[in-house]
């Protein structure tokens, strides 16, 4: 018996002629492809968004170079850092940096 439980024993093997064997009706659309990753319009445009992305992380200005040794930093150098450079110069070396950051705002 290839039915479930609910199907009457005597209508479990006939076939059902408003179903095909997929499960479908017979006059169902057919059912559409995975074959869009062959399309060149969408290849173009997702290598077009792909490009677009790219060029959004890359706008602004770049990150200036890494800093200098810390011991070698003077105050008014430590003053003209960014908030990332006092970050990184705090984890590197926060000896350094409690001694430059003393009286800065």
């Amino acid at each position: 018996m290839a039915a479930d439980s609910l199907t009457p024993p005597a209508l479990a093997d006939t076939p059902n002629p408003a179903v095909t064997p997929e499960g479908n009706p017979p006059d169902a659309p057919a059912a559409p492809t995975n074959d869009f990753m062959n399309n060149p319009d969408i290849i173009t445009f997702i290598q077009k968004s792909v490009a677009e992305g790219i060029q959004q992380a890359l706008k602004g200005t770049p990150p200036r170079a890494n800093i200098t040794d810390p011991s070698t930093q003077e105050k008014s150098e430590f003053e003209k850092m960014g908030y990332k450079e006092r970050l990184q110069l705090f984890q590197s070396n926060p000896h350094a940096y409690n001694k430059l950051a003393k009286g800065v705002n």
